[in-house]
């Protein structure tokens, strides 16, 4: 009998009280990390079956969190193997620099991804960067060659039935000032409806373009630093260069 259990070290969750500066909520997979780190897992470890749950989810039969669960429970591979193909993912180059500003002004960030909260916590530290935040999907493994994943942030409620609801976690930091957004894609455009300004990247773009959500267009993670320089002492919106 498979015996699965979480690989993720104990991810820091920090509270804060009642703050008047604002906190930052950073996607993870192409905002963050320059690939997607499920596909790129899934192009190498992957079995029968991935690239139709794929369809499935793009055409709307099945929500992220069913198919992600199905594709992740098909991946064969060892923690070593698995850890050298994380040890090839970059990010972008601008994110250090972004979270020293942060940490300098202290401003929170928190990596609120429907990724995997493994991977994350190890690229992330491959690149130095330590401690921070990390709220995703519980990827278990059993020691051998399977992987499952768990979902401790999900919502039966959630309407993109994604496996870690980022409406949520906004829900719980109203006592922050503003909440912005740093964003790429379809994960994040519930989110994006529900938070006080996005930093939006590829296809994030022109869906707040398309639902009138305010943003700003950014490529890398100097752009979101150089906006909060501007806007220390500002309202974002009112500071932002459209």
């Amino acid at each position: 009998m498979n015996t699965f259990s979480s690989i993720a070290n104990h991810l820091f969750h920090p509270s804060y009280p009642q703050n008047h500066t604002p906190i930052v909520l950073c996607d993870f997979d192409g905002t963050i990390s320059v690939k997607d780190v499920t596909d790129t897992l899934l192009s190498h470890f992957g079995q029968n079956g991935c690239d139709e749950l794929e369809e499935l989810w793009v055409n709307g039969k099945i929500g992220s969190q069913e198919c992600m669960s199905k594709q992740i429970a098909l991946m064969d591979a060892s923690l070593d193997e698995l850890n050298q193909v994380l040890s090839q993912i970059e990010i972008d180059p601008d994110f250090k620099s972004f979270i020293h500003y942060t940490e300098q002004n202290n401003i929170p960030v928190h990596v609120v991804s429907d990724g995997l909260d493994y991977a994350i916590e190890f690229i992330l530290k491959r690149h130095g960067i330590e401690h921070l935040p990390i709220f995703a999907n519980k990827l278990m493994h059993n020691n051998a060659r399977s992987w499952r994943l768990e979902f401790p942030y999900a919502n039966k409620d959630c309407i993109k039935q994604s496996g870690n609801c980022k409406c949520n976690h906004v829900k719980k930091q109203q006592h922050f000032s503003q909440i912005l957004y740093v964003g790429d894609g379809t994960s994040d455009y519930c989110v994006s409806h529900n938070v006080d300004f996005v930093f939006a990247k590829d296809k994030l773009v022109n869906y707040c373009e398309k639902n009138k959500i305010e943003h700003c267009k950014i490529t890398s993670f100097a752009d979101v630093t150089s906006a909060l320089k501007r806007a220390q002492h500002a309202v974002i919106p009112v500071m932002m260069v459209k």
